[in-house]
């Protein structure tokens, strides 16, 4: 998942609208008109995700048994943890011009991911996920950067609100 920083344009869509276009297209498309939506546009964040990561992702939410019309809500969520934990991700160099502009970026996108998913009623993933993500935050603040399975996280967390 790249997170482009550049002048602001719109989310650019990863596939075209087409008659062709299959069912996970037409989900990603959605996800990023979610997040066009969110996103402030004085941010200045574009979020640009290689289409796998995220075919990859709905299979996983489908095989979790994820309902249809919660799928769009799933991956734009996930889109945002992931960007915001990738911007968080980089290391810090305080000779680095970027530096101030990464952190907020990630802090944004992490406040955006929490805020996105409450208004989605996804309070059950948000607390499924917040255990995760914390180890991964005090990982980092100590220094120990680990291999992030994210999309493991979100598997382990539809698959155990599935059994409940």
């Amino acid at each position: 998942m790249n997170t482009v920083y550049t002048p602001y344009t719109p989310i650019r869509y990863i596939v075209s609208p087409s008659r062709g276009a299959s069912m996970n297209d037409m989900i990603i498309r959605e996800a990023l008109e979610r997040l066009e939506a969110e996103i402030d546009p004085i941010t200045r964040i574009r979020i640009e995700p290689e289409q796998a990561a995220l075919v990859e992702a709905l299979s996983v939410f489908k095989r979790c048994g994820a309902e249809p019309l919660r799928l769009p809500r799933l991956l734009a969520v996930y889109m945002l943890l992931a960007s915001a934990l990738e911007r968080h991700a980089e290391p810090l160099s305080s000779d680095d011009p970027e530096l101030t502009r990464r952190i907020l970026d990630g802090d944004y996108l992490y406040s955006l991911y929490i805020q996105y998913a409450l208004k989605c009623k996804e309070e059950s993933l948000l607390r499924g996920l917040a255990p995760f993500v914390k180890k991964i935050q005090i990982g980092r603040a100590l220094g120990r950067s680990r291999e992030i399975r994210l999309l493991s996280a979100f598997e382990q967390v539809l698959a155990d609100s599935k059994e409940a």
